[in-house]
């Protein structure tokens, strides 16, 4: 583990260097590339028979494409990180509010004839039994008015 971290030491600095190089104001290079381009695209159009203009123009072209390939890692990037900051907060949000709507919707207590009856594990099956019990008494009168009728 220590050569791992050592290793990864000594790699950080190489990182940031390669980083500096292909990424540091990559926006006004892609720009300032856009920019070499446009120029040289005006001299080509006044020199088509030109071969080194040709040559410069398809160097240009690969350059732009290549500096936009890498500005558009940077900002993809950068988003992703973005958003996964950003949407952590939005999970936490979430799950607090769920909590909230559980611990609101939560039966802790039942009260039958006016006895309160608490909701627990091993007090289930009694409560199961006085609930159908009563939900039974309950409707038997309806069905004696029901049939009397």
């Amino acid at each position: 583990m220590y050569i791992l971290c050592k290793r990864l030491k000594f790699l950080k600095k190489h990182l940031r260097e390669l980083n500096k190089l292909h990424y540091s104001h990559i926006s006004e290079r892609v720009a300032r590339a856009e920019a070499n381009l446009d120029r040289h695209q005006t001299l080509l159009q006044m020199d088509r028979d030109n071969n080194q203009l040709l040559t410069l123009d398809k160097l240009f072209r690969l350059t732009l494409i290549n500096l936009k390939s890498a500005e558009k890692m940077f900002f993809s990037q950068k988003l992703k990180n973005t958003f996964f900051k950003e949407s952590d907060k939005g999970t936490h949000f979430f799950h607090s509010l769920m909590n909230h709507t559980h611990k609101r919707n939560y039966i802790s207590t039942i009260q039958l004839f006016n006895v309160l009856m608490v909701c627990s594990l091993h007090r289930y099956h009694k409560l199961e039994n006085n609930l159908s019990y009563t939900i039974r008494s309950f409707l038997e009168p309806r069905n004696i008015l029901l049939s009397l009728m």
